[in-house]
């Protein structure tokens, strides 16, 4: 049960973390290809459930795709900037769920036109729509995580 408690109250931190280590393999698998070929395949399997890893829509270093495309580079390059700044500031930086649905919104409708053929879009493009859908999902969603450790804190207290 205390470790239940542990991760419900760190929820945001474990997050974080989350993210950091996405965003590292991310950056790490195409360095990893001149090093250990082996080590980078599996570095790009562990991220292709969270990204389609197409080549043209990813960035490269050192001639090598990214581990995640630039929108989804951008997503958790946002979600570990803003996550970290969301542990600093706690529950004071906070949106509503309408302003969060405008954050996202540019990277739907963005998304959405690449997918029916409308218009094909830059990976810097791609990229800040992916970092700004990251802004309103972390100072959404992390305050809500904030409360809940505040209220699971209070209940403790009581009983």
């Amino acid at each position: 049960m205390r470790t239940l408690r542990w991760i419900g109250d760190n929820g945001a931190l474990i997050l974080t973390i989350a993210w950091i280590a996405i965003l590292f393999l991310a950056f790490a698998a195409p360095l990893l290809v001149a090093v250990s070929p082996k080590v980078a395949t599996v570095a790009y399997m562990a991220l292709k459930p969270l990204c389609h890893q197409i080549s043209e829509r990813s960035f490269h270093i050192l001639g090598n795709k990214m581990g995640l495309c630039g929108r989804c580079t951008g997503i958790f390059s946002g979600l570990t900037l803003f996550g970290v700044i969301s542990l600093i500031a706690g529950e004071r930086w906070r949106i509503s769920v309408v302003a969060m649905i405008v954050f996202i919104a540019p990277m739907a409708i963005d998304g959405l036109a690449e997918s029916f053929g409308l218009w094909d879009t830059s990976n810097i493009a791609r990229f800040i729509t992916g970092f700004l859908t990251a802004f309103g999902i972390v100072f959404c969603i992390y305050p809500i995580i904030f409360e809940l450790r505040s209220e699971n804190s209070r209940i403790e207290r009581i009983s």
